[in-house]
């Protein structure tokens, strides 16, 4: 494909890792600055940027992985700088569906993530979490579907499979872009397990004596920041939300065994019966 071949040459840059935000970019040397952190819904670095590459955050990074719940696996950083989400690598018995990147993975967590059976299938809630999908692309291949609302933040990748509002990527896996918190920012539905990975539609504050029980709950278009959805982007979510049968939602941080459908849609209706807010919520006060 000739159009192709200028932007292939590209792909083959070295990427280094913001180490405020963990944003992946690829240049011929360090990048003077990150965009995502100068982006409103993020901070610019106090005492400046510091960027690394992919071994120098392997070395700092220490990648675990564990399986979360019957063929759901979660990969995380732990210590780490910037945001620190996590990856979930979801398996099937018609290919395996990775959402959302964590800063980076060690070696041994990509030969983990190959002996699952790789990756069919990659995708993101929004480019917060888009991290070390580079490493996934660039070992499996696999097919990377991301909203098309987003396309100007996906320059370090190569999306093969954009979509608009809705994708059923693999059997019972259904992304469903919700906008708000980004234009292109999507959740990811399975159907079998009832789990909705909400990517930072929500936000929740975990009981210290059991960390898949959230206490509270809200709703940000910039966490870091504080500022609230506006009410026709919580109508999108009551929208998109309300159409899923979920008992579990999970972000890219905590997986909220004790969140479901109902409390989700209590909390947005609260949130559209007054003026906007973005401070947490706690779930006893949602019925």
């Amino acid at each position: 494909m000739p159009g192709y071949l200028p932007f292939a040459g590209a792909l083959k840059l070295p990427a280094f890792l913001c180490d405020n935000c963990g944003f992946w970019q690829r240049h011929v040397a360090a990048p003077p600055a990150c965009p995502l952190c100068l982006d409103a819904r993020h901070v610019v670095p106090q005492q400046g940027w510091r960027f690394r590459t992919v071994a120098e955050a392997q070395a700092a990074f220490p990648c675990h992985w564990a399986e979360v719940e019957p063929g759901v696996w979660k990969f995380w950083n732990d210590p780490v700088t910037g945001i620190g989400p996590s990856a979930y690598l979801v398996t099937t018995p018609h290919g395996n569906l990775g959402f959302e990147g964590c800063t980076v993975l060690s070696d041994a967590a990509l030969d983990h993530v190959a002996a699952l059976g790789g990756v069919a299938v990659l995708s993101a809630s929004h480019p917060h979490s888009y991290a070390a999908l580079p490493q996934l692309q660039d070992r499996f291949d696999p097919e990377l579907a991301l909203p098309a609302a987003d396309f100007a933040w996906s320059a370090a990748l190569r999306v093969s499979w954009p979509y608009d509002d809705q994708l059923e990527p693999l059997p019972g896996l259904v992304l469903h872009r919700t906008a708000g918190h980004f234009d292109g920012h999507a959740v990811l539905f399975d159907r079998a397990r009832g789990i909705l990975f909400c990517g930072d539609a929500l936000k929740f504050e975990l009981d210290p004596e059991d960390p898949r029980r959230a206490l509270t709950i809200s709703a940000h278009k910039a966490f870091v920041r504080g500022v609230p959805l506006t009410p026709a982007e919580l109508r999108r979510y009551r929208e998109v939300f309300a159409g899923l049968d979920f008992v579990q939602t999970w972000t890219p941080f905590e997986q909220a065994a004790n969140v479901g459908r109902r409390e989700v849609l209590a909390l947005i209706d609260s949130m559209l019966a007054g003026r906007p807010h973005a401070y947490p919520v706690p779930l006893a006060e949602l019925g």
